[in-house]
């Protein structure tokens, strides 16, 4: 096991996933406040939790209170850090992640992105590293972990355009939701300098945009 994921349980993890899966509350709220006002939460929740993380590296007041209280599901990199340069954990970056999205794309491609990949990450990390035992791309994921976000993400994208729930429908071919996961569980896997929270879903929407040019609903 990668030495970063063995420094947190399987329960902190199933915490941490539980937290991902709950954070598609942000598009739910988006869709359900009127203009401008789901924009402007998204945007103020991001600017909330990137000031707090860059407090609690500088306050042990703060940096006291979160290891308390969530410490038990953070990375130790995402702990160690007061009096250091600032990490920002992986809530941070989901929120600002939600808040790109909408910012740059359409309704539809933002919380496709956003949902199925929320919902992936969430299989890959507990079934990669319940299952998992063999790597690939960068040390921490697995090809079982891999082989979990696809298929979960692609079944609940399927799920959200095909019309079966009780919202209007998507504008997005089943195709193309399985090639941004496709491309989302690459992203998800590989070793980039940027977070794979905003990697892969930005990465994923811009494949359901480019998909939607040359195969609509």
């Amino acid at each position: 096991m990668h030495q970063e994921a063995a420094q947190l349980g399987y329960g902190g993890e199933i915490y941490r996933k539980l937290l991902h899966v709950l954070a598609v509350g942000y598009p739910a709220g988006y869709l359900l406040l009127p203009e401008p006002w789901g924009l402007l939460a998204l945007i103020g929740l991001s600017i909330t939790a990137l000031s707090l993380d860059l407090i609690r590296s500088r306050h042990a007041g703060t940096h006291a209170f979160f290891e308390r209280y969530f410490g038990f599901m953070m990375r130790r990199k995402e702990r160690d850090v007061l009096e250091k340069d600032p990490t920002f954990n992986g809530a941070t970056w989901v929120t600002v992640s939600a808040t790109l999205l909408v910012l740059l794309f359409p309704t539809d491609v933002a919380v496709v992105a956003f949902v199925t990949f929320m919902a992936g990450d969430a299989a890959a990390a507990l079934i990669g590293r319940r299952f998992g035992r063999r790597r690939w791309l960068r040390k921490s994921a697995t090809i079982e972990g891999s082989m979990a976000f696809l298929v979960v993400s692609g079944a609940t994208g399927w799920v959200l355009v095909s019309g079966l729930l009780p919202w209007p429908e998507l504008a997005i071919s089943v195709p193309a939701v399985w090639a941004a996961c496709f491309v989302a569980t690459i992203l998800e896997a590989s070793p980039l300098p940027i977070n794979d929270n905003v990697a892969a879903p930005l990465g994923a929407a811009l494949v359901l945009v480019g998909m939607m040019s040359i195969w609509p609903n």
